[in-house]
């Protein structure tokens, strides 16, 4: 008997490593911060300790102990916290929430509120209990207690005065729930449960919402840049770039153009650098983001397809936080911190540094002749927020962001794929000096007016301006100069009351006025001879206004039911009338871990992005924004949506959606294969853009899944697309749908990561159908016997072939350590391991022996190192 006790003992030893004596540690800290503390031990006693980094980084602790006792050591350290440990492996510890006993029969729900931001306790911050009709207020340390439970699950409503009031379901008994409002006013119902989470987490409503706080970004993996939102978004479900790497996003086979962008309340009209490689929208400095596919609340408009919401970081209330990174792009920092007690900042700043590399200018020299070269490019962006809160029922916050890309190129006219041959002397050449960028202004102020009304009003200013400005000389005896700017302001306030006036009862309401002014201006100068000179100057502008009110209101009629009536009023410059477009979502709560959504709404968009690459010499400065007016109407569309999400566990959760969108007016070009004549071109007008241009039918729908398991240090992630986007144009002749442009008819993502205290891997792969190209049936000659010969081809329907299936597979690591008190991450990301050449594109061009094939290839295998310190 003594045997078999000893050896229960000795496997209970092995399995579960009751033995916790470590190596010698010693912890003297005085008002330090928890993470690192964490992060000191467990480098000591080499034992891994687990933790969430939003549970531990708002805590600052005091000890003192010096010994071999690993769980003596985080005793010690978690004292004055509310936290505790648990050993559930032989060298492994777990930092979480302690579970509260609750008496026979009767169970307490239990937990603590703080501040998003700074992690600060919101001390009388309130939790009610509509099914009973009972409630708490957070002591000095943000917790509270609610006990004499005898159900399994609750609604929950947890509110403060100047955050945001959210709504969950909770199942009891539970560990306690850590809970974080987001300072942001009204109308932002993200509930951040931090820990370990037994019942279900707030969700929205909306079919197709993404709901993303800053720590949701930094486990999506990305391919090119770790802190790119757009590369973070392309893995989600129904979300495709347009390009492999550049280009904007296609939400379920929509154009890019058809998706709202807003930072901090404004518009963002080119959310991009690099040529689309890179957004604007730099997640380091987010706080969250929301990304509704096609069904929008009633606050939003404007757009048909896609609304982008996305809020920069107030900074750090608690102590200062500075940020310093590298990577094979671009050189980067962040810093926040508190200015006083009511008051905090945050400013970020980024810029590509390759021209400071290889230089932007190379003097050349053959055979006596000497010339400069130019190949610079770099872009920056800045972005800056200062948050004050006067007092408890106020906030006032000021925001700024300013990007600019910058090309500067010479080189010689007959240009090569070899590059040696670029860098020398020639007589002709061309010279193209190209800007763009995006300049942004907000400011936001929230007021709570009583317990249960709160104003939030926002006035900004948006501005997007390109140049370019080009001189070519293609022959010794013609040269070409033009210089040519377009520039969109928009100006808009915009006010929301938000009133609660029971639980189960609320109503937004709001006002938006904008003022839009588009203009564009071309200075150009045409010599083909020295006796033939052509000038061209014109000039265009345009003002356009748009008002629109909303409500949208949320009525929970049972514990299971939740349905958001909306309605959105728009009139818009050179549109006829009033829109009405209505909006109706209800969600079904079909058990404590299954929950049914649906939707259906109308939207509409008041402006065309047009491309603009027929008219006259420019080619870079290719697309316009155009208002509707008395001879283009705006474009519709009307949306149906359903979905389920279930979540048996907090380890586990599946998503499913369907969909359908018929949208008109859409705006195609009449000739996809129109040419210029020769360097000259129809001019700025709008007029003659537009008569480049018809008006298309379109229609999208599909399914998409998507699956998340998270055990331990182990996530697997895996979404599939299978959708159609088809369009017609009548006055093209196009009596059935063919495919539209960013037509992918099945897309599958997963991503397999592990993430230790200092050790992180993941693999991500994409396969996706191509994309639809028209591919031409055949070639025919024209000529006579006195004339040249000229091949066409011929192209009877567009997009009747697709490009090859594109695959990739991206791999990554990262290692994080501490070194003179910093903390520093070492990253290495390979782009496309397999080395697979993507087929992007295919051109054909009319030959005497027959058609002409060149296909443009994707990038190949890129290994990409970031190094980034945090102090």
């Amino acid at each position: 008997m003594r045997s078999a006790a000893l050896l229960v003992l000795v496997a209970s030893q092995v399995l579960f490593g009751i033995d916790v004596a470590a190596q010698s540690i010693r912890v003297d800290a005085k008002d330090a911060d928890l993470r690192d503390l964490l992060e000191s031990v467990g480098l000591q006693s080499g034992i891994d300790i687990v933790y969430a980094h939003s549970l531990v980084e708002a805590h600052r602790v005091t000890c003192d102990y010096h010994g071999n006792r690993l769980d003596h050591a985080l005793s010690c350290i978690l004292q004055d916290t509310h936290l505790g440990f648990e050993q559930v492996g032989p060298r492994q510890f777990v930092i979480r929430v302690p579970l509260h006993v609750a008496p026979p029969n009767r169970h307490v729900l239990t937990g603590r509120i703080v501040d998003l931001p700074t992690g600060r306790p919101l001390t009388g911050a309130h939790v009610y209990l509509p099914d009973v009709a009972d409630g708490s207020v957070a002591a000095e340390d943000g917790s509270f207690e609610v006990s004499g439970l005898s159900r399994s699950h609750y609604r929950v409503r947890t509110s403060f005065v100047g955050y945001a009031t959210v709504d969950t379901l909770v199942a009891v008994p539970r560990e306690p729930l850590l809970i974080a409002l987001r300072p942001t006013g009204i109308g932002t119902e993200t509930l951040v449960v931090i820990g370990e989470i037994n019942g279900s987490q707030a969700t929205s409503v909306l079919p197709g919402v993404v709901e993303l706080d800053a720590s949701d970004l930094e486990q999506i993996p990305t391919a090119i840049d770790d802190q790119d939102l757009f590369q973070a978004l392309e893995w989600l479900p129904g979300i495709e770039r347009a390009g492999e790497t550049i280009g904007g996003l296609s939400v379920r086979g929509s154009s890019p153009d058809q998706n709202l962008y807003l930072l901090e309340g404004a518009p963002v009209y080119h959310p991009s650098h690099a040529f689309s490689l890179i957004s604007t929208f730099q997640t380091e400095t987010l706080t969250d983001v929301r990304f509704y596919r096609g069904s929008f609340p009633a606050e939003h408009g404007g757009m048909l397809s896609a609304v982008l919401d996305a809020r920069l970081k107030d900074g750090r209330g608690d102590r200062p936080r500075a940020n310093v990174a590298i990577n094979a792009l671009n050189a980067r920092f962040l810093v926040e911190a508190p200015i006083t007690q009511n008051a905090s900042f945050m400013i970020a700043a980024r810029r590509s540094y390759l021209d400071k590399i290889i230089g932007s200018e190379h003097p050349v020299e053959e055979d006596g002749k000497r010339d400069t070269l130019r190949t610079g490019y770099y872009f920056y962006d800045w972005s800056a927020k200062l948050t004050f809160r006067p007092g408890d029922r106020s906030r006032i916050s000021a925001s700024y962001y300013r990007g600019r890309d910058d090309l500067d190129l010479r080189l010689p006219f007959d240009l090569s794929l070899n590059f040696s041959d670029w860098l020398r002397p020639a007589d002709l050449f061309f010279e193209v000096g190209h800007r763009w960028g995006n300049e942004i202004y907000s400011v936001t102020y929230d007021l709570v007016l009583n317990p249960t009304t709160v104003l939030s009003a926002t006035a900004y200013e948006s501005r997007y301006k390109a140049d370019e400005r080009t001189f070519v000389q293609p022959t010794s005896s013609s040269v070409v100069a033009s210089d040519y700017a377009v520039s969109l302001q928009d100006l808009g306030v915009r006010s929301e009351v938000e009133f609660t006036p029971a639980v189960d009862y609320s109503a937004k309401v709001g006002l938006s006025v904008s003022q839009i002014r588009f203009r564009s201006a071309l200075s150009a100068e045409l010599e083909r001879s020295a006796s033939l000179i052509r000038d061209v100057d014109e000039f265009s502008s345009l003002t356009s206004f748009e008002v629109a009110t909303f409500v949208q209101g949320s009525w929970r009629p049972s514990e299971r039911w939740r349905i958001e009536p909306g309605l959105r009023l728009t009139t818009f410059t050179g549109a006829k009338g009033l829109r009405v477009d209505p909006r109706l979502n209800a969600s079904y709560r079909i058990s404590p871990n299954l929950l049914a959504k649906a939707a259906v709404g109308t939207q509409v968009q008041y402006l065309h992005r047009l491309r603009d690459r027929y008219s006259f010499l420019y080619d870079l400065v290719s697309t316009r924004w155009v208002p509707v007016d008395g001879r283009i109407r705006p474009s519709t569309s009307t949306q149906v949506a359903a979905g389920v999400e279930l979540e048996p566990s907090g380890a586990v959760a599946v998503k499913a959606e369907t969909y359908y969108r018929r949208s008109e007016g859409v705006l195609v070009p009449r000739d996809h294969f129109q040419t210029k004549d020769g360097i000259d071109g129809p001019g700025i007008d709008v007029a003659a853009l537009l008569g480049e241009h018809t008006s298309a039918s379109m229609r999208s729908y599909g399914v998409e899944l998507a699956g998340r398991v998270a055990i331990r240090k182990w996530g697997v992630s895996v979404t599939y697309t299978g959708s159609k986007s088809e369009s017609r144009a009548q006055e093209l002749g196009e009596v059935v749908f063919r495919p539209s442009r960013y037509d992918v008819p099945r897309s599958l993502r997963s991503s397999v990561s592990w993430a230790g205290n200092r050790w992180s891997f993941s693999a991500a792969a994409i396969a996706r159908s191509g994309y639809p190209e028209t591919v031409p049936t055949a070639q025919y000659a024209v000529g006579g016997p006195l004339d040249d010969t000229e091949f066409f081809l011929h192209r009877p329907t567009i997009n009747n072939g697709r490009l090859p299936a594109y695959a990739r597979l991206d791999l990554y690591a990262g290692y994080r350590f501490r070194a003179g008190g910093a903390r520093l991450n070492f990253r290495v990301h390979v782009y496309n391991v397999t080395n697979r050449r993507n087929v992007l594109g295919r051109q054909y061009s009319p030959a005497v022996e027959g058609i002409n094939l060149i296909e443009r290839s994707g990038l190949p295998l890129l290994p990409l190192l970031e190094i980034e310190m945090e102090l």
